[in-house]
């Protein structure tokens, strides 16, 4: 423990570094192996797979420089088995997991010994990208493979990664309505970016980066990538100003320096350094225009183990923060937290307890602005893998509620961590390394959408088709000053996101707050639309277009001023023959095909895109799980699937555009070996068969 301790002393906020049960393997390619019997390019290309290979043994820090060299090499011979496997490694412990299982099954097919772990990281490629139940087969795999020594030390992590394929195979089914916005260039960069906190309400943001920080930066020597550094930016309407390093007085330099909170009206910033102990927390102060250069916390606080992630109480006299003291852990890293006495001193702090911390690590705390919500990050519970993000409530009794998951997309199986609500509450903000990364880590800001959407009567005041009412007037209105029209004029053009012409489409903006529609319009054919919103605020947008998908995203024109039109365009993408979709909330009652009324506003959503798409043939097709005999299910499985056609049919939906067909349980979506598998394959889908 000593040693491991010592190796850690100059560690990040939080390593990057996915969790590993083994010790990476390095592939070899072997250049007589690699050679064809085209010598035209091999000078070239070995050159490429030499240079690849200094920075692939870097470490993860430049693996994707690495990836570069080698996909190079790669134009030379393209069924080298060992350097498709470096390829696929680099995808995979970089940026692009679904490319590394190109890499690793073209590896695995050409030479099924390619590596003792080949099996570990195709499940690790299939459980980041949610194919959770190959994910599985591969984690058994690996086991299977192990020796008895290797397996008692390797099985206990295996088998929780496989427990969180099972966990994330029953969360993806129940999405949240949400909107995750990566917040751009000016914050992210193309190394990792996390740790957003806020001063000022919501309009100043410090953060956490590991890009090149100069031209003298350099890397640390745990993971090759750089040392972490504090930048901050400001907000301007509604964009963030390109980030600054907050200079040499704060950071430190060739060492991690990581923003932490912001406190006493944007007077005090906390952050945490890797340079003492396992790392510490210091405390900088706003003086003058300039933050000083960051002083320790009292000991009652750091300690010689590792302390990190810290929030405080809106009125300030309850601290939260991170600890790896073993002797007040539950295991590794918990939550703690300390409050302040009569006399305004901190007293000794206190573990939360095991409602919150688990076993396994728990990071990233953050007090909501009421302060009786805390948000972290762990490993524990039932994560879907990785670090996910968590809630726990306070009762009036001052007690905590046990954890819960806060939600898939939100949480992946890669780390989803320092989720924040900002002081104003309007948004979230969090980090996280999914698709539409810049590269590495990203900070993101998260609009909840709330409930499925309610539509306002039409006896309401509303505006439809972007048309301001203003002829109604009670019978003895007395007469008044002409108010000048305040509303938002939205004008721009629905394109197809490849060629980017025009599309014809129905464009709807919620008020999110309400889960209202305020605005309904149409595009004409040149793509281009004109609304009208009441506020300046953000919007949901819904878009139905004939032959293409279904649209959400989220429109925001805070700050924007009423006088001139505010413009912004939309992307669609089109409908490909033999696009499946899963009807999530199809009911039906019990062994029977009668289909129950909660299943109508699914159905509707059905009429509406048949409506906008009115050449598009489908199949609609029912499923069951393996319980009963095939004749039955087969049976059951029809009579569903043409029940939903009939309340298509009757709804005024050309038969000819349906079929409808009995699987059973043919097709299975997951194991039928659990309830939650087996509910996961009662479902009812429709399968695009022409345009």
């Amino acid at each position: 423990m000593r040693s491991i301790i010592k190796s850690l002393k100059f560690a990040a906020l939080l390593l990057l570094i996915p969790l590993m049960t083994y010790s990476q393997q390095y592939i070899k390619v072997v250049k007589s192996e690699f050679k064809t019997e085209n010598e035209t390019g091999l000078k070239e290309a070995w050159k490429s797979i030499q240079d690849g290979d200094k920075l692939f043994k870097a470490g993860p820090g430049t693996y994707r420089e690495a990836r570069q060299h080698y996909l190079f090499a790669n134009k030379y011979n393209s069924e080298n088995p060992e350097l498709n496997y470096k390829i696929g490694i680099c995808y995979l412990f970089a940026d692009d997991k679904y490319e590394s299982i190109n890499y690793l099954r073209k590896a695995y097919i050409a030479n099924n010994q390619i590596s003792t772990d080949i099996h570990y990281v195709l499940a690790r490629a299939y459980h980041l990208t949610l194919e959770f139940d190959r994910a599985i087969e591969e984690y058994n795999k690996h086991l299977s493979t192990l020796s008895p020594k290797l397996f008692a030390r390797e099985s206990p992590g295996i088998k929780r990664m496989i427990q969180e394929c099972e966990n994330g195979k029953a969360m993806v089914t129940k999405p949240l309505r949400v909107i995750i916005s990566n917040l751009g260039e000016n914050i992210n960069s193309d190394a990792d970016d996390y740790n957003s906190v806020f001063a000022s309400g919501d309009s100043v943001m410090y953060f956490t980066s590991r890009r090149v920080h100069d031209e003298k930066a350099r890397r640390s020597d745990y993971d090759n990538k750089y040392y972490e550094g504090i930048y901050m930016s400001l907000r301007k309407d509604t964009e963030w100003t390109k980030a600054r390093n907050l200079g040499k007085k704060v950071n430190l330099k060739n060492h991690n320096n990581a923003a932490l909170a912001v406190t006493g009206y944007g007077s005090r910033l906390y952050v945490y350094r890797g340079l003492k102990d396992a790392g510490n927390i210091y405390e900088s102060k706003m003086k003058k225009g300039a933050w000083t250069p960051p002083k320790p916390l009292s000991g009652r606080f750091n300690t010689k183990y590792r302390e990190t992630s810290v929030s405080f109480s809106p009125d300030q006299k309850v601290f939260y923060f991170v600890s790896s003291n073993p002797k007040v852990s539950l295991g590794g890293r918990d939550i703690f937290f300390a409050t302040k006495n009569s006399q305004g001193k901190w007293n000794k702090p206190v573990n939360i307890g095991s409602k919150i911390n688990t076993p396994f690590d728990e990071e990233c705390v953050s007090i909501s602005p009421d302060g009786n919500t805390l948000y972290f990050s762990s490993r524990g519970h039932n994560s879907i893998g990785g670090y996910d993000v968590f809630r726990s409530d306070k009762n009036d009794l001052g007690e905590w509620s046990p954890a819960v998951n806060i939600g898939y997309p939100i949480n992946t199986p890669d780390d989803d961590v320092f989720y924040t609500v900002t002081p104003v509450g309007k948004y979230a903000y969090y980090s996280a390394n999914r698709m539409g990364t810049l590269g590495g880590r990203d900070i993101f800001r998260i609009l909840y959408l709330g409930a499925e959407k309610e539509f306002i009567m039409t006896t309401e005041d509303v505006l439809i088709a972007g048309i301001l009412d203003t002829t109604r007037r009670g019978f003895l209105t007395s007469p008044g000053v002409i108010t000048i029209d305040t509303t938002f004029i939205l004008t721009g053009k629905v394109m197809d996101g490849v060629s980017k012409d025009g599309v014809m489409a129905q464009i709807e903006f919620i008020d999110v707050d309400q889960s209202k529609v305020v605005a309904t319009t149409l595009s004409n054919d040149s793509g281009s639309y004109t609304a009208r919103l009441p506020e300046g605020k953000a919007y949901g947008v819904e878009i139905n277009a004939k032959g293409y998908l279904f649209f959400l995203d989220m429109v925001d024109i805070t700050g924007e001023q009423p006088e001139e039109p505010i413009r912004r365009d939309f992307s669609l993408e089109k409908v490909e023959v033999g696009t499946k979709v899963v009807l999530e909330n199809i009911f039906f009652e019990t062994n029977k095909a009668t289909l129950k009324p909660e299943s109508y506003p699914q159905l509707e959503q059905v009429l509406k895109f048949l409506d906008s798409n009115s050449t598009v043939r489908m199949e609609i097709s029912g499923h069951t799980d393996n319980v009963g005999s095939l004749k039955l299910n087969t049976n059951l499985s029809q009579a569903r699937a043409e029940s939903v056609v009939r309340y298509l049919v009757e709804r005024g939906v050309d038969p000819s555009r349906l079929d409808s067909k009995g699987y059973a349980f043919s097709q299975p979506v997951a194991p039928n070996d659990t309830p939650e598998g087996r509910a996961k394959n009662r479902r009812v889908e429709f399968k695009i068969l022409s345009m």
